[in-house]
């Protein structure tokens, strides 16, 4: 090989190298604190209740009766359409708060900081009779607002892992709605 393909040959790949640093620096600068996430256990997102459709279906609805539904399927049904049927969804609109799990750490006076980012999810419910009595399905729907380094929003994007622990405690809710009309 010759010098002068010697010479461009590093020049290239000095080029390429220097090229893919700026670009990470880039990316890296506008991107903030990396999120991150505690470990913690995954909770079931579902159980069977030993109710009835009707039963069940007030009892969704009462634990989710501060959060404004935007979907039923069915939509309209009598209580007598309701013991007909083997399967019902339920979808909520966005419900804010703060995230149990995921946050951003940052530094003050050289000591390390955490702050729990805001989230907003949305649950997406499923009720199918099976022998013995209704599964209940919740599925969430999470969105975590990121923080720039300075503190400023980077908006909202979706979770990879949405928090298990927001369906679980709605199971229980549901749970303790039941047990709460029951005569």
């Amino acid at each position: 090989m010759s010098k002068g393909s010697k010479s461009l040959l590093f020049f290239s790949s000095s080029l390429a190298l220097m090229g893919a640093l700026c670009t990470g620096m880039l990316f890296s600068g506008c991107s903030g604190p990396q999120v991150k996430q505690q470990s913690y256990a995954t909770l079931k997102t579902d159980r069977t209740f030993e109710e009835d459709m009707p039963t069940l279906w007030k009892a969704i609805e009462a634990a989710l009766e501060k959060h404004r539904i935007i979907d039923r399927d069915p939509d309209e049904v009598s209580v007598i359409e309701l013991k007909k049927l083997t399967k019902r969804t339920l979808k909520t609109d966005w419900i804010y708060g703060r995230s149990r799990d995921k946050y951003q750490e940052y530094t003050v006076n050289d000591l390390p900081r955490t702050v729990y980012l805001q989230t907003r999810f949305k649950y997406f419910i499923t009720a199918k009779t099976v022998m013995g009595g209704v599964n209940v399905q919740v599925d969430v729907t999470e969105e975590i607002e990121k923080l720039n380094s300075d503190g400023t929003s980077l908006g909202y994007s979706k979770s990879d892992e949405p928090d298990s622990s927001r369906a679980s405690d709605l199971l229980d809710q549901i749970q303790r709605s039941i047990r709460s009309a029951a005569p």
